[in-house]
């Protein structure tokens, strides 16, 4: 019996013996299956990441370089729309005068130049689209008498578009390519670029020159097409000269390329030139080196092993890839190095197999099975803790998703590439469509107009990483509504910024209430003007011509900004205002004024303050008009200022008021003609500003000018009878406004 049972035991031993070998073979088998499976897994992830991670990175420039190339690309392109160089331009090239004479007369002196013909009295009805198209009127000897008063002032125009926007350079290009006007000695453009600028003539749409290097410099050439104006080419559509702008893109280019220890280059701008990839390089010699062998693919550059370029010459294998920039031929590219991020993996292929060849040698069965047992009961209560706390936060979601959809104002938070994680049904009725179908959507999915809101407020954040806020007006259900979008920063658990929340309030009704508020103001003025216009049948229009010559000044002299504008109509409109309280019996005297009435009349000035203030315009409109009568040899009234210590405005507005009042008939004298009105402005003592008076001068000059200047005529019905004017002196002088004319 005892044998039998030895007999047993050995047995049980041998089978259990068996049953171990057995399991640390399928311990091993599994170990080493697991081991290839987690490499596998592990390199794709790393590949994936790094991607990602790339992506990323090159995102971020490029959205950087969008933003950048975007703003250069529109100050470029609203200087190429200006109807004073579109008309310039057409007229340049109907006159088929040679780009060497142009480039000839617009550097010499201004006092130089000749002056203007004499302005025939042809209207703008007796001139023929013949004589339109070639840029004057009819009987006019030579064209380039014509162009030739303006060279100058173009020419400044250009300067000071260059200095403006930090430009390298400025050329006006005619259809033959040639530059007729530049800021210094003609460009000379190689075989490849004319032919780049050739394509601007065909297709009428700018275009983007490679970089190259030029004086130690990276500079970019942008060719924008100048077309001719409606009132030249009824379509609009025909090209008259090319507007080409050089700037200087070796800062960009030094902030975006970024070399490691190695010498590669971990981020750098590619540029596409004809069929070839080329990195722009500010290290090079040339400015860029050739990458051959590389091609894109729909446009991108995706991530694979390559020979890349370095630093210090060479080539180097690394992992690449490359986003495009939009609207340029310019892509964003990062490299890794292939050894470093192949050295992270075979580190870990070191471990992983150093981990399954311990686990095979040491694990026996019971240890197995034991750590098996914990495991599995480990899992379980993990898995009961996982389903209570499941529980508390779809609690918590439920409440939270209740509250933000009871919100009227919109809630969304995306990611930093612009995927949508959360939104609200408030933020989902804007876009027309549900919640499950926002959540995980890309933004280019969005209607255009909440895309590009998205993207503002994503690049504002990420670059700040604070707080931002916007008032913009978005479409909503067929209608315009306006809102005040407070953005912030979302952060991950390590406090790295991950992505935006941006809360939508609507504001519609606030700025509803505003626009009736500033139409009501609006309303107001135009019944003062009524009222000061029924004063005197003389000053009829006088308000209404003033503000349109200031702002059409202001505009000349680059004063294009809100406030100056809106002070000089609003100034031009109630500068009249103080007539009301004066007899109507001076104001339409024919006589000449004695001291005393002289006096009276100046104090319109005093009466338009005292009804004015108090009044909370938000603009300097008081000190304007306050001082719109003044001189600047100190003649003018109520305080006798003289120079700087008159503000601009009003020495804007003295020129556009005496001007109109001079060019109309009052009821002491017939209206002057152009020549003289414009010989009283440039009387010496200088009264009047002098840079205001030659952009005077200018406009004048121009289509617009004349047109403007037969309207201001014809308003009034001429010239009255010159009877009107032998009643009093004109070295009296009250004039329109009090201005002495």
């Amino acid at each position: 019996m005892a044998q039998d049972s030895s007999t047993q035991s050995s047995r049980r031993k041998r089978r259990t013996a068996l049953i171990m070998l057995a399991l640390l073979a399928l311990v091993a088998v599994a170990a080493a299956v697991a081991s290839h499976w987690i490499l596998q897994t592990s390199q794709k992830r790393l590949l994936r990441d790094m991607e990602q991670d790339m992506s990323t990175q090159a995102g971020n420039k490029v959205a950087l370089l969008t933003v950048w190339s975007g703003t250069l690309k529109g100050q470029v392109e609203a200087f190429a729309g200006l109807d004073l160089l579109r008309l310039f331009a057409a007229e340049a090239d109907a006159s088929k005068i040679p780009a060497e004479k142009l480039l000839e007369l617009a550097q010499r002196p201004e006092h130089d130049v000749p002056p203007p013909p004499e302005i025939l009295p042809e209207t703008p009805s007796d001139i023929s689209v013949d004589q339109a198209e070639a840029g004057g009127y009819a009987g006019d000897p030579d064209p380039l008498d014509s162009l030739a008063p303006r060279l100058p002032m173009m020419l400044r125009q250009l300067k000071e578009f260059i200095e403006k926007n930090s430009l390298w350079g400025a050329y006006l290009l005619n259809a033959n390519l040639e530059a007729y006007l530049a800021p210094s000695d003609a460009p000379r453009f190689s075989e490849d670029q004319r032919s780049f600028l050739a394509t601007v003539l065909q297709t009428r749409r700018p275009v983007m020159l490679p970089v190259r290097r030029q004086e130690g410099e990276l500079v970019m050439d942008m060719a924008f097409p100048v077309f001719a104006p409606l009132y030249v080419d009824a379509s609009g559509e025909r090209v008259v000269s090319i507007l080409v702008a050089t700037y200087n893109v070796l800062p960009v280019a030094r902030a975006i390329t970024r070399t490691g220890d190695d010498g590669i280059f971990s981020s750098g701008i590619l540029q596409t030139h004809r069929q070839d990839v080329q990195l722009i390089n500010p290290a090079a010699r040339s400015g860029t080196l050739n990458l051959p062998g590389w091609r894109l693919d729909g446009g991108r550059l995706p991530l694979s092993l390559r020979d890349a370029p370095t630093a210090r010459g060479g080539e180097v294998r690394a992992y690449t890839l490359a986003l495009p920039v939009p609207g340029m031929p310019w892509l964003v590219m990062q490299g890794v190095d292939a050894a470093q991020a192949e050295a992270q993996y075979a580190a870990f292929r070191k471990n992983v197999l150093i981990a399954a060849g311990l686990v095979t040698a040491l694990a026996g069965i019971v240890l197995v099975a034991l750590w098996w047992w914990l495991v599995g009961r480990q899992e379980r209560a993990v898995a009961d803790q996982m389903r209570r706390l499941y529980l508390v936060v779809n609690q918590q979601k439920q409440i939270m998703d209740g509250v933000n959809s009871a919100l009227s104002a919109g809630i969304v938070l995306n990611d930093l590439s612009g995927v949508i994680y959360y939104v609200n049904q408030s933020y989902a009725r804007m876009t027309g469509l549900s919640v499950e179908q926002l959540r995980g959507l890309p933004h280019s999915r969005l209607p255009s107009d909440l895309a590009r809101s998205l993207v503002t407020h994503t690049l504002a954040v990420n670059q700040t990483e604070g707080m931002a806020s916007f008032t913009e007006a978005l479409p909503v259900e067929g209608r315009t509504r306006h809102f005040l979008t407070a953005c912030s920063p979302f952060r991950d658990d390590k406090g790295r910024m991950s992505g935006v929340v941006s809360v939508y309030s609507d504001i519609t009704e606030l700025v509803l209430a505003q626009q009736r508020a500033q139409h009501m103001i609006t309303q107001t003025v135009a019944v003062f003007v009524r009222a000061i216009e029924a004063v005197d049948p003389y000053l009829c229009g006088q308000s209404t011509f003033t503000a349109q010559l200031s702002v059409t000044l202001a505009y000349c002299l680059g004063l294009n900004d809100a406030e100056t504008l809106a002070t000089l109509r609003t100034a031009a409109s109630l500068s009249q205002i103080g007539m009301i309280q004066l007899p109507r019996e001076l104001l339409t005297k024919t006589g000449a004024l004695s001291a005393e009435e002289r006096a009276r009349l100046q104090r319109h000035v005093e009466y338009a303050r005292r009804a004015l203030t108090g009044i909370d315009f938000g603009l300097p409109v008081l000190e304007a008009i306050s001082q719109m009568y003044e001189r600047l040899d100190g003649s003018g009234y109520p305080e006798g200022l003289k120079g700087d210590q008159i503000c601009l405005n009003a020495r804007i507005l003295a020129v556009a008021n005496t001007f109109c009042a001079l060019v109309r008939p009052r009821s002491y004298r017939m209206a002057h003609g152009m020549e003289r009105a414009m010989a009283i402005l440039n009387e010496t003592p200088r009264k009047y500003d002098p840079q205001v008076v030659r952009a005077l001068q200018g406009f004048l000059q121009t289509g617009q000018g004349r047109e403007f200047f037969q309207k201001l005529r014809d308003e009034k019905g001429g010239e009255e009878d010159e009877a009107r004017s032998s009643g009093r002196e004109e070295s009296a002088q009250h004039g329109a406004g009090g201005i002495p004319t």
